[in-house]
């Protein structure tokens, strides 16, 4: 459930124009801090930082969160022409 969140939470971070290629840091600096172990991976509720960074950085994962964030990038600057106005 918490790596389908993760997935989820990607793409729409992506869609909102935030760099998707962040994400898999902030959960490695995460499991830094929490103090990432392979017993409190296997006790706790969520997978450690170390994993859901792996599963964010996967090439199809990052890929599709890629198209979304360059996507909302172009129509964000398609936005700012305006006809007749050269920049």
């Amino acid at each position: 459930m918490e790596m389908e969140a993760d997935y989820i939470g990607l793409l729409l971070m992506a869609s909102a124009g935030y760099d998707p290629r962040i994400a898999p840091r902030v959960y490695e600096k995460l499991g830094k801090v929490t103090g990432d172990s392979t017993l409190k991976d296997y006790l706790s509720t969520h997978p450690s930082g170390k994993k859901r960074a792996q599963l964010l950085a996967q090439a199809q994962v990052m890929e599709e969160a890629l198209t979304l964030y360059r996507r909302h990038h172009v129509e964000d600057y398609s936005l700012l022409v305006i006809p007749g106005v050269h920049v």
